[in-house]
């Protein structure tokens, strides 16, 4: 019961997050495409993004590739997408992986255009977590699994041709994942810092005919 008001609690900061996405959308002089006007209504999008660091140290070196969620979504109107994605994260110390993870499941996102080049978007992910993690006892790789609950506000640029640069710039998450040996572990991401900064680049994709 306590994992299960956790996740709802979530979910309504969510829901939250998303409604104030809108208003404040509404505030800077966004608004929600009507059905009759021209837009994306019906078109598929692409979307994804691939990070990668290094750090090298007197005493060894530390590296880390992560790919943010990796999606495709279909338009149901002009506002809002749903859709499939899929990101993968490891870490190497010293050439040894040490950690490597899997998450995939469905998002949906909702936006409002801030004028004719620029949109503010929000987008909810709901992941099934899978991987693998460098056990602190055994020093060997043990396996786990469980879900994270993600919602974070995204800035789009309109770069023509269905094409769109997207910013993330904050975040608000839950991962929880379990093993046989250590159990649930939760982690939790909630605001702005480092880590919730991310660039990414979308396509959309229409495979109707216009009419004349």
């Amino acid at each position: 019961m306590k994992n299960f008001n956790k996740a709802a609690f979530a979910l309504a900061f969510t829901g939250i997050l998303i409604f104030s996405g809108k208003i404040n959308g509404q505030f800077l002089g966004g608004m929600r495409l009507k059905s009759d006007e021209e837009g994306p209504k019906g078109q598929f999008m692409i979307y994804g993004s691939l990070d990668y660091s290094k750090t090298n140290t007197p005493s060894g070196s530390n590296s880390s590739v992560s790919s943010a969620p990796v999606g495709v979504g279909y338009f149901i109107n002009n506002n809002d997408v749903i859709g499939v994605n899929y990101a993968y994260a490891q870490n190497v110390e010293n050439k040894n992986v040490v950690y490597k993870q899997n998450e995939a499941g469905f998002w949906y996102s909702p936006s409002v255009t801030l004028g004719k080049y620029f949109a503010l978007i929000a987008q909810v992910d709901a992941h099934y977590v899978w991987g693998q993690q460098i056990s602190e006892t055994t020093s060997s790789m043990q396996n786990f699994n469980g879900y994270r609950l993600r919602a974070y506000p995204l800035v789009a640029i309109f770069l023509g041709g269905g094409w769109a640069l997207k910013f993330k710039f904050a975040e608000l998450s839950m991962l929880q994942t379990k093993t046989k040996q250590d159990g649930w572990t939760k982690t939790y991401v909630a605001g702005i810092n480092g880590s919730t900064f991310g660039v990414g680049i979308s396509k959309n994709i229409g495979f109707r005919k216009k009419s004349q």
